[in-house]
Parts: structure tokens; sequence; C-alpha cells
């Protein structure tokens, strides 16, 4: 963990020896360690923690403020029965989904966490590029602060 800057509270760190960790695409700093390729992370940038080698749905945990949102899937025809060319939407960033799981909220000066705003089971609608998309189970969700 580290101390806030202005009240000196220590904030703690879920991520433990062992844990795999997901974080974005570039932070970090490469590096060698012992002759093995090592990356070298801030525990700001990441997003989400599980134990074991491969994420599934029960095993992933949003870090911190992160809140997990599965993505809706494409609709390809409108309410009115219009069909869309799937190669019209190729492009459209999906921003709307239900909350699937909520990080344990964003830390107080005081060392308490704040409760997100969100629960899982709530529909949301994010601003486009805002979360980060990720496969889980070969299904889309997006990791979103």
């Amino acid at each position: 963990g580290k101390l806030h800057p202005h009240t000196g509270v220590r904030i703690t760190n879920p991520i433990g020896a062992g844990m795999s960790v997901l974080y974005g695409k570039f932070d970090g700093t490469p590096m060698t360690f012992n002759d093995e390729p090592m990356q070298m992370i801030r525990d700001d940038d990441v997003m989400l923690h599980y134990e074991g080698v491969k994420m599934s749905r029960g095993n992933v945990t949003p870090n911190r403020d992160y809140v997990l949102i599965k993505l809706d899937e494409q609709k390809l025809e409108t309410d009115s029965g219009i069909v869309v060319a799937a190669s019209v939407t190729k492009d459209d960033i999906p921003c709307v989904g239900t909350v699937f799981k909520v990080g344990e909220g964003r830390m107080c000066s005081t060392g308490e966490y704040s409760a997100s705003p969100v629960s899982p089971g709530d529909r949301c609608k994010f601003k486009d590029y805002a979360g980060n998309e990720i496969k889980i189970d070969n299904e889309a969700y997006s990791l979103v602060r």
C-alpha cells in the first residue's frame, strides 16, 4: 500500500504474492529481473485480480473502485423491425450493460471505503471509450471506474 498524501492514512492494496492481475495495455515499465522479463506496475494500474492462471466469472474481483460490467449483445435489428447490417455497426463501442461485480470502493482520506453508487444487477450506461474491454469465459465485459 501507500500513504494518503494529505492525511498519512495507509491505503492498503488487496493484491498479494502469487495473485494474477489485469492491468492496462500501456501501464507499467518492462524490466529484467534474474534474467526473466517482468513488468513493473503501480498499484493504481491494477484493474482486477484473480486466483489461478485463468480468469473466470467466479474468481475475478474488480480492484478498488472498478466496476465489472457485462456488455449487452449488439442488436442488429431496431425495435421497429429494421435490420441493420453488421458492417455498419462494427466500429460501435458498446457502452451499455449490467453490473456484474463491484470493487470494494474508493478509499477516503479517513481510510474508509466509500461505497460504489451501483450494485450487481443494475443496468448502466457509461461514456464511449471509458471502459476497458475484456473477455471472461468468452463473454464481453468492460471494466469502468
